[in-house]
């Protein structure tokens, strides 16, 4: 089996940002489609329970620019001192990135306890994550046939029922979800279904196709 190209990607970034990161695939409606979190789990905890991310400098920066900044060059209010809360956690230095458009953002920051990011470094850093978000976003499409595969399968619908609303055999079927999963990362035909109503690429109708696999094996 090949290796994963996100992966690479992954591993080239913790290369870059050793001591933690976080990023936030193609957000929409709210939610990303993937996030990668490296950042200790202390911190990690600190800061989701202080909801940090509501006024975290380093994330309003990223949603509302594209590149890159450094976290002492962001002038933004942080009322909640994230920037200091981080500082004593280990994290001193760090940069955020944001790139995509208002309807597909990724963002989200790298950081480091000895000194700043440098120029090159940050800007392999934004290539990478720029990378990934372009990967990640080709990933996330549906062909059409795959789509009415999985609304039908949204509506509750069995294998043999969906084969007959869509004429086609019951292999044809397994083959479009098959692609339906590699199209959006997923590994089940019920994930797939959940992370394409997620990302709006889905009409949600009812409770049954969501919590309900199809009659057969996927």
């Amino acid at each position: 089996m090949s290796p994963d190209p996100a992966e690479a990607l992954f591993a080239r970034l913790t290369e870059l940002a050793p001591e933690g990161y976080n990023f936030g695939f193609h957000i929409r409606y709210s939610r990303p489609s993937v996030v990668k979190l490296t950042y200790r789990e202390d911190w990690s905890k600190f800061y989701s329970n202080h909801n940090f991310i509501l006024s975290d400098p380093s994330v309003i920066w990223g949603l509302t620019n594209t590149g890159a900044k450094r976290w002492s060059e962001i002038d933004l209010p942080d009322p909640l001192d994230v920037f200091g809360h981080a500082k004593n956690y280990g994290y001193n230095f760090g940069v955020s990135i944001g790139c995509g458009d208002s309807e597909s953002k990724t963002l989200g920051s790298a950081a480091r306890a000895d000194r700043e990011f440098n120029k090159h470094e940050i800007e392999k850093i934004r290539k990478t994550v720029e990378d990934l978000h372009d990967l990640l976003g080709m990933r996330g499409k549906l062909k059409q046939h795959q789509i009415d595969a999985l609304q039908a399968k949204e509506r509750g619908l069995t294998y043999d029922e969906i084969c007959e609303k869509l004429d086609i055999s019951r292999t044809a079927l397994k083959n479009r979800f098959a692609g339906a999963r590699r199209a959006l990362g997923v590994e089940t035909n019920d994930e797939a279904l959940r992370v394409a109503i997620e990302r709006g690429l889905l009409e949600a109708t009812s409770y049954t196709g969501v919590i309900k696999g199809l009659a057969g094996s996927d």
